[in-house]
């Protein structure tokens, strides 16, 4: 469910707010009124999403996204309440708590890195560095964390895309979303795509089995243990922290199961 739209920041590679404009949010009685409509229609969960949702506002009515979040996921009816995906700089005490403190919300966060490296982070212009996105993740500590990096963007090179590599590792991010750059007209990095295509193909690879590796590590600390699994189509669902399950059940069913064994696709229902 879209509860905000566009985005006020310019990130050199983005051409969102260019095509978007800039952030705005729909007014929290009608979001509510519409997660009341899908819970009485069988929704069971219910996924907020936004072009940069942490900047949800509802200034006349007093709402933040964390008011926004607690009373989202106290309505009856809603099994499940998800973010889509967060800037890391909207990760803070008064969100995690809001979802900490809220049964029903998802302990799952994606929080795009885009580039370990500070001076790729400048070049992009992105507001953080990569000591400040360890840092602000350190308040998600018990929600699994996936991402998304750009790989070869122009000012990046071989130790840059090893610190990359290192801060998905200690951030302890599991799922990574790896785009590989490609210049977007209109935005300041359109003329320049200076990483080989190849260095490109390898690095985003290299990425890929550190990000496989996360995962499978994080679903085998499961072993023996119950999840909460949404049945999303035939065969397969996500736990309460999005992480794969493959279970026999009905899509729309929420079911308790037991993991029993990991594959290379999730974890195994025993």
């Amino acid at each position: 469910m879209k509860v905000q739209d566009g985005c006020s920041f310019s990130c050199s590679f983005c051409v969102v707010p260019l095509v978007r404009g800039e952030s705005r949010s729909r007014p929290a009685a009608a979001v509510l009124a519409e997660i009341r409509k899908r819970a009485d229609q069988g929704h069971r969960e219910i996924v907020l999403t936004g072009i940069n949702l942490g900047c949800y506002r509802d200034r006349a009515a007093g709402y933040t996204l964390a008011r926004l979040i607690r009373e989202a996921g106290s309505l009856p009816g809603v099994a499940r309440l998800r973010l889509s995906s967060i800037e890391v700089n909207h990760v803070g005490p008064e969100l995690i708590a809001a979802m900490r403190e809220t049964p029903t919300v998802s302990r799952h966060l994606h929080v795009p890195l885009q580039s370990g490296d500070d001076a790729v982070l400048q070049a992009m212009s992105r507001r953080y560095t990569a000591a400040t996105f360890l840092r602000r993740v350190e308040h998600a500590e018990g929600f699994n964390l996936t991402s998304d990096v750009i790989v070869g963007f122009p000012a990046e090179d071989e130790p840059a895309f090893e610190r990359t590599l290192g801060v998905v590792e200690r951030a302890g991010i599991t799922k990574v979303h790896v785009f590989p750059y490609s210049p977007r007209p209109g935005t300041r990095t359109a003329a320049a795509d200076a990483v080989p295509p190849a260095v490109k193909k390898e690095r985003s690879a290299r990425l890929r089995r550190a990000s496989q590796a996360a995962c499978v590590a994080h679903w085998r600390k499961k072993l023996g243990h119950e999840d909460l699994v949404l049945v999303d189509r035939p065969g397969r669902g996500y736990g309460d922290d999005y992480s794969p399950w493959l279970v026999e059940a009905h899509p729309g069913d929420l079911v308790r199961a037991r993991a029993g064994a990991v594959t290379e696709e999730g974890i195994l229902a025993a």
